[in-house]
């Protein structure tokens, strides 16, 4: 079993940085209504939060990477620090610190659709700084992968990890402060439709993509959920379908036109979508990473979030590369 890294371990090529939870997941029949109980179909505690996801994806595709977190000394931060050690995603010993509270998320998923609530309390990082290991982390590193959180940290290891010669990739769910700056540092963004919405205003995505490519980034990805994704490449637009995981869904949607594509049957429903959006992040920084054409690279990271909505969590439902490269290749 993987130990977690000390400062003297030889460092990874791939360090994150960002929100790291414990999640809460409960599968109910429908979201209550106010004032009325229900049972839990099914519940499952899990490790959460955009960068750990991505960094547990990339471990499964083989990849070494290392997770620059904090976490309280309590029973939540050995639930993290277990399963860091499961996937083999490294850590340093300081990441746990006896003044904080591990976050955790209450997470509903709809057992009809695969949609989630997610309501989080995270830790107070206010007084998180970097330590020597994670700088020498962040000088060695050959990417460095962002949530946009804590703001004011996240830009100073991107320009720590930037200035030594790293690739900047940054996976932003919201509108967080900074992250004009952010965008303008980074080489590769991964953003859902909200993001577009909210922060520039519009909700044409292809539109959306171009603008934040217009700040600096090479490669701009903007995810719809079951409507695909588009991306940004230097100068092009390109667009992926998504995984058609309705119950009794025949396969692979077009995502323009949501026509069926190929399949069968048998094709598994959508189980939980929690998640989904950083596994996508994260096989997009796979295929940067291997040097693969956009299109393929868009078309790879759309089957891993599909493939991973099919399977509840976020650990066992991740796919392997193989199995990715085989699903990527029935999209239109």
């Amino acid at each position: 079993m993987p130990m977690e890294l000390s400062p003297a371990d030889a460092p990874a090529p791939i360090v994150g940085l960002g929100v790291v939870v414990v999640d809460l997941l409960a599968v109910v029949e429908a979201y209550p209504q106010p004032d009325t109980k229900q049972d839990v179909q099914t519940s499952l505690i899990q490790v959460g939060g955009p960068v750990p996801t991505a960094l547990a994806q990339l471990a499964t595709f083989g990849h070494r990477c290392r997770l620059i977190g904090r976490w309280g000394n309590d029973p939540f931060g050995d639930v993290i620090e277990a399963d860091l050690r499961t996937i083999g995603v490294g850590f340093a010993p300081d990441c746990r610190r006896t003044d904080l509270t591990t976050g955790h998320s209450q997470v509903w998923i709809d057992a009809g659709t695969g949609q989630r609530t997610s309501v989080t309390q995270r830790s107070d990082l206010q007084r998180f700084a970097l330590s020597e290991s994670d700088h020498a982390a962040l000088v060695s590193a050959r990417l460095l992968h962002l949530d946009g959180w804590p703001s004011e940290l996240a830009l100073q290891a991107a320009r720590i990890a930037k200035a030594a010669g790293a690739l900047v990739a940054v996976d932003t769910g919201s509108p967080k402060p900074g992250i004009e700056e952010l965008l303008q540092i980074a080489d590769v963004v991964n953003a859902p439709r909200r993001f577009v919405e909210q922060h520039l205003g519009t909700s044409d995505i292809a539109a959306g993509a171009e603008r934040i490519a217009d700040l600096g980034p090479r490669i701009v990805t903007v995810t719809d959920g079951g409507h695909g994704a588009v991306m940004h490449a230097d100068g092009e637009s390109l667009r992926t379908a998504a995984l058609d995981l309705s119950a009794g869904g025949r396969g692979w949607s077009d995502a323009r036109s949501e026509a069926p594509v190929r399949g069968n049957a048998t094709t598994p429903r959508c189980i939980d979508t929690n998640g989904a959006g950083d596994v996508f992040s994260g096989a997009i920084v796979h295929g940067v990473l291997a040097g693969r054409p956009p299109a393929e690279t868009l078309k790879f990271a759309a089957a891993a979030a599909g493939l991973k909505c099919r399977r509840l969590g976020n650990r066992d439902a991740l796919a392997d590369e193989p199995s990715v490269r085989e699903a990527a290749q029935t999209l239109a």
